[in-house]
């Protein structure tokens, strides 16, 4: 076998890998890190980057990067239009260049940062529904210089990125509520069910949240529905400030609101949920002041019958007796009362 047939047969083995990835997990991160190492190997890079743009801000950021210094860029964030990758992100368009401190646009300011030498680049966009999304970007060919045939590779790696980003986009989409970005109640429950099943296989303690905005309607018929949003809007946002990575927060049906919490005892719930109603009562909703009342339920190993309807339900329970109590306060079910 030449030399050139061995090279495609390799390419062509590291693309099916990744569609192969692509198909069989949600996980857009092991998509990400495993494409970004295909395209270094096959580039016979120095180092690689995928780069994704802040919509927010505009600014760029190093999303997966492999090689010596990935850890040093993870703080890195460029400006718009900034450096070799700005102007990708900017234009659209790819860049081809074996002698960066000839071109204008480079921008030295990663290097200085990483202890990098950057001598070859070649930058591609990023693309899904012909919005940019970010820069996919090689780095010092090891042998060599980048060519035509390397641009090529790289494209077709980017466009592999694209339609994960896209699935990723639209999975998220669907299980996830338009206003708040928070899990929609549908998803809640599945995960709930998956949840208890973890705790009773690896017996550990779980944790149930039910939250209701108080006189909610209240709001809406003082202030306007436009006002309730932002309301709903900014207690989504407390709660994802407020609480863990494994844990799984949910707008459960209009003013209401759910989260899971495993692994942690009844106390140390009873110690996030009193967070989030003093993080609530001390903030400032573009003018508008409310409070809420919480539901507290809790499944330990030693109870193997619940499940999640018979959870949500004693949640339930708890959160109105926090309402008949006075609301703006937090009451509990004792573990005794899930057997």
């Amino acid at each position: 076998m030449t030399t050139l047939l061995r090279k495609k047969e390799k390419e062509l083995n590291l693309f099916m890998d990744i569609t192969s990835l692509m198909n069989s997990t949600r996980d857009s991160g092991r998509v990400k890190n495993k494409a970004v190492e295909a395209a270094t190997e096959l580039l016979d890079a120095e180092a690689c980057s995928l780069l994704l743009v802040d919509s927010s801000t505009g600014e760029i950021f190093f999303e997966t990067s492999v090689g010596e210094i990935s850890d040093k860029l993870k703080s890195v964030r460029l400006d718009k239009g900034q450096g070799i990758v700005g102007w990708v992100a900017e234009y659209g368009e790819s860049v081809v260049t074996n002698n960066v401190v000839s071109d204008k646009r480079f921008f030295d300011g990663v290097d200085e940062s990483s202890g990098f030498n950057t001598r070859h680049l070649i930058s591609v966009p990023v693309k899904f529904k012909d919005k940019l999304v970010g820069v996919l970007q090689a780095v010092n060919k090891n042998n060599g210089t980048f060519g035509y045939d390397d641009e090529e590779i790289l494209n077709t790696v980017a466009n592999q990125l694209a339609i994960t980003m896209e699935n990723d986009e639209l999975y998220k989409n669907a299980i996830t509520d338009n206003l708040t970005g928070l899990y929609h109640q549908k998803y809640f429950k599945s995960r709930l069910e998956e949840e208890i099943g973890r705790a009773r296989k690896h017996k550990h303690a779980l944790n149930v949240v039910l939250i209701d905005i108080d006189f909610f309607k209240n709001v809406n018929d003082r202030h306007g529905h436009l006002a309730g949003d932002r309301v709903l809007e900014g207690v989504a946002e407390i709660l994802k400030n407020n609480t863990s990575s494994s844990d799984i927060s949910a707008r459960y049906g209009g003013e209401e609101f759910a989260l899971i919490l495993p692994h942690i005892s009844h106390k140390n719930a009873i110690d996030v949920c009193e967070r989030l109603r003093k993080a609530v009562e001390t903030s400032n909703f573009n003018g508008v002041e409310i409070t809420v009342s919480i539901g507290l339920g809790h499944f330990d190993r030693k109870y193997s019958r619940s499940n999640p309807a018979e959870l949500i339900e004693i949640t339930d329970r708890a959160l109105y007796r926090a309402k008949d109590r006075g609301r703006n306060r937090i009451e509990t079910v004792a573990p005794d009362a899930v057997a």
